[in-house]
């Protein structure tokens, strides 16, 4: 499933063309807008704006995602991986409530901590992406 609904987003384009040139199949899910104000990415709310590109599927717990917050952060290559929801939030692309100790993707830790690093993907809805 792909939505190219951010047409005049460079960030799209780029990765659309490096996708072209390369033969790769690159999926672009676009998570549905909702209002928030925090500085850093909540489990609970969805982002207004948010893109969420497929870049690889490294294996079945890991994958490589481009994050684009036009109001927050753009993470151009960062890692999640399938863990259990240390907690209840929602799910970053479709909205839908996810409860603790479901299996979702979150961000690899790192240093200094990204400030999506509380986003959850129900594991079911990047399944559809591929």
């Amino acid at each position: 499933m792909a939505t190219h609904s951010n047409v005049g987003d460079p960030w799209v384009k780029i990765i659309g063309f490096l996708g072209q040139i390369s033969d790769e199949k690159i999926t672009i899910c676009e998570a549905a807008s909702f209002e928030r104000e925090k500085s850093r990415c909540s489990a609970e709310e969805r982002v207004d704006g948010l893109t969420i590109h497929l870049l690889e599927q490294a294996t079945e717990t890991r994958v490589t995602l481009a994050w684009l917050d036009p109001s927050r952060c753009a993470y151009g290559n960062q890692e999640w991986r399938v863990t259990r929801a240390p907690r209840s939030g929602v799910c970053a692309i479709s909205g839908r409530k996810i409860r603790r100790g479901e299996d979702v993707y979150r961000p690899v830790p790192m240093r200094p901590q990204a400030l999506n690093a509380d986003a959850m993907i129900h594991k079911d809805e990047l399944a559809k992406c591929v």
